[in-house]
């Protein structure tokens, strides 16, 4: 029996218990020769089926993902913690540091539904994708890498015309 998941809402609503969810994360930055690409919940890493048709493979890490609080703005977060033990993102943040580039690395996340049944992706394109998020905070220590990607703040910039009562006397009815 085949399962076909389409999207997030499927997987979380309707989906069999055999389907679980792969998170991707892919890093990347102008001055890297190539992005990192990761898989959190696969041992052997994952080939999969970009959102652009471009087909990538995703190899292995302990990883540990949390994903921002819900809110009403457009603001979205993630926290990273990457068991790299210091060997995949230091030499490429020396590479940044030394180019005294200002640019920031760029996360894009997708999930992926996989059945453990038949070992196979439910649907080849991703289910959920988050973009944009650029790495605001880094910390690292001698077993991981811990940052926070986050899209820039949406609601920085006051727009439109603040109601007072001066300008909106009508508005004291209200009151």
């Amino acid at each position: 029996m085949t399962v076909t998941v389409n999207d997030i809402k499927d997987f979380h609503l309707d989906s069999a218990a055999s389907v679980v969810m792969l998170e991707t994360l892919e890093i990347n930055h102008s001055l890297w020769p190539a992005p990192i690409r990761i898989v959190t919940n696969h041992a052997d890493g994952v080939t999969v089926t970009l959102e652009n048709d471009e087909v990538a493979t995703f190899e292995f890490a302990p990883l540990l993902i949390k994903r921002g609080a819900t809110s009403d703005d457009l603001d979205q977060s993630i926290s990273i913690t990457l068991g790299d033990l210091g060997e995949i993102v230091p030499p490429l943040i020396k590479q940044i540091r030394e180019a005294n580039s200002d640019e920031k690395p760029q996360v894009i996340y997708r999930s992926y539904a996989f059945d453990v049944v038949s070992m196979q992706l439910t649907k080849q394109k991703p289910i959920e994708i988050i973009k944009g998020l650029a790495i605001k905070q880094m910390n690292r220590d001698h077993q991981a890498t811990t940052f926070e990607a986050k899209t820039s703040d949406k609601n920085a910039v006051k727009t439109g015309k603040t109601y007072n009562l001066n300008d909106f006397p009508d508005l004291k009815g209200l009151l």
